[in-house]
C-alpha cells in the first residue's frame, strides 16, 4: 500500500487513535469516580464529558486519516504516551547500567515535548471546571428567562432582575468561550499552543483563583465579595451594580477579544486587538474593580486587608504571564504597542 493508506500511515494513524482514546478515557473515568470530583462536578457536567469522549472515539480515526492530517506528530496525547514509554525504557536501562557505566545519563524532555505535557495538565484540570461554571451559569440563565417580559426601566426593576440577568449573561458567555477553548485545539482555529508556564510560581497564583486549591487561600485571606451586596439606599445599589455590569462587561469584553485562544497558563498566540488595544491585562482589573465594588457597604479592615491578598494575586498572575509571553516576539512587539497593563496612560 501506498500514500495515506501504506501501513506507516495507518500504524501512525492508530497509535495516535489509541493514545488519545487511553488519555481520555482515563480522565473521564476520574471524574466519574474521584471521589472530589463526584461531589464537585455537576452529573450533566459528567454527561457532557462521557459525550466528548464518545465523540472522540467515533470522529477522530477520520481526522488522522484525512490527508491534511498525516503529520500528526504534534498529537499531544501521543507524545504524553511516548515520553511515558521512554522515560521509563530510560530508567530501566538506568538501573541495568549504574554499576556498569557510572556516566550514564537519562534522556531530558524536549521543549516541544514539555510544552504537550503541561498543556494536557492545563487542559485536563480546567476543563471539567469550566464546564461546571458554564451549566451553573446557564441554569441560572435559563431561570431568569421567564422574569424577562416583566423588566420595567426602573431603577428598582434593573438593579434586581436586569442586574441578575446581566451577569447570568456575562457569566454564561465567559466559561462557554473557555469551555471551547479547552475542548478545541487546531490549526485552523489558530490556538494552537506554543508554550505553557513554567514556572511553579506561574503555576501556583493562576490555580488559587480556582477550587479547590482558593479553599487554601480562604484560609488566610477570607473571600469578602458578595455580586448581590446590598447598599444603603436603591439609588445607591442601583448605581453601584451599574458599575459591577459596566467592569463586567469589560471583562468578557477581554474574554470574546481573545476567541478561540481562551485559556490559563498558556501561549496560543498573542491577542492585541479588541480590550487588549487598552491595556496588557484587562480581564483581572475589570474583574478586581468590580469585586473592591461590592465590598463598599462592609469594608472594613480585615475585609481591606483580605481583598488586598486576593488583588496582589491577581498582580502576580499578570507579572508571571508576561514574564512568559515576553519570550515570544510577537508579545515583545504587543508591549511596545500597549504600553500600559492596568489602567490606561497610568499604569
Amino acid at each position: 500500500m501506498h500514500g495515506l493508506f501504506s501501513k506507516a500511515n495507518l500504524r501512525s494513524a492508530l497509535l495516535h487513535y489509541l493514545s488519545g482514546l487511553s488519555l481520555y478515557g482515563l480522565a473521564v473515568a476520574f471524574y466519574h469516580w474521584n471521589r472530589y470530583y463526584a461531589g464537585f462536578l455537576d452529573p450533566s457536567v459528567k454527561g457532557i464529558l462521557l459525550y466528548a469522549f464518545i465523540a472522540y472515539a467515533a470522529i477522530m480515526p477520520f481526522v488522522f486519516l484525512f490527508p491534511g492530517s498525516r503529520n500528526i506528530e504534534g498529537h499531544k496525547p501521543a507524545i504524553v504516551f511516548r515520553v511515558l514509554w521512554r522515560t521509563s525504557a530510560d530508567f530501566l536501562r538506568y538501573l541495568e547500567r549504574f554499576t556498569k557505566e557510572p556516566g550514564y545519563r537519562m534522556r531530558g524532555v524536549s521543549a516541544s515535548e514539555r510544552t504537550a505535557l503541561l498543556f494536557m495538565v492545563v487542559k485536563l484540570f480546567f476543563l471539567p471546571l469550566m464546564l461546571n461554571f458554564m451549566v451553573s451559569h446557564l441554569r441560572a440563565f435559563i431561570g431568569f428567562i421567564p422574569q424577562l417580559p416583566g423588566l420595567r426601566l426602573s431603577i428598582d426593576s434593573l438593579s434586581s432582575a436586569g442586574y441578575a440577568v446581566a451577569l447570568a449573561t456575562i457569566f454564561l458567555i465567559d466559561t462557554a468561550f473557555f469551555s471551547f477553548g479547552y475542548l478545541f485545539e487546531a490549526g485552523f482555529l489558530r490556538n494552537k499552543v506554543r508554550s505553557v508556564e513554567p514556572t511553579f510560581l506561574g503555576w501556583s497564583v493562576a490555580l488559587l483563583c480556582y477550587p479547590p486549591f482558593n479553599s487554601l487561600l480562604e484560609k488566610y485571606a477570607a473571600w469578602w465579595p458578595s455580586d448581590y451586596a446590598q447598599f444603603p439606599t436603591m439609588e445607591v445599589t442601583f448605581a453601584a451594580r451599574l458599575a459591577v455590569v459596566a467592569f463586567m462587561l469589560v471583562y468578557v469584553w477581554a474574554t470574546v477579544s481573545l476567541g478561540t485562544k481562551c485559556s490559563n497558563l498558556t501561549n496560543r498566540g498573542i491577542v492585541t486587538t479588541g480590550a487588549y488595544r487598552l491595556v496588557r491585562h484587562p480581564a483581572y482589573v475589570s474583574k478586581n474593580l468590580a469585586w473592591w465594588v461590592t465590598l463598599l457597604p462592609i469594608m472594613s479592615l480585615p475585609v481591606f486587608a483580605s481583598m488586598s491578598v486576593w488583588t496582589f494575586v491577581y498582580f502576580l498572575r499578570a507579572v508571571t504571564e508576561e514574564r512568559h509571553l515576553i519570550a515570544d516576539p510577537d508579545y515583545q512587539s504587543y508591549c511596545r504597542q500597549t504600553r500600559y497593563r492596568f489602567v490606561p496612560f497610568v499604569y
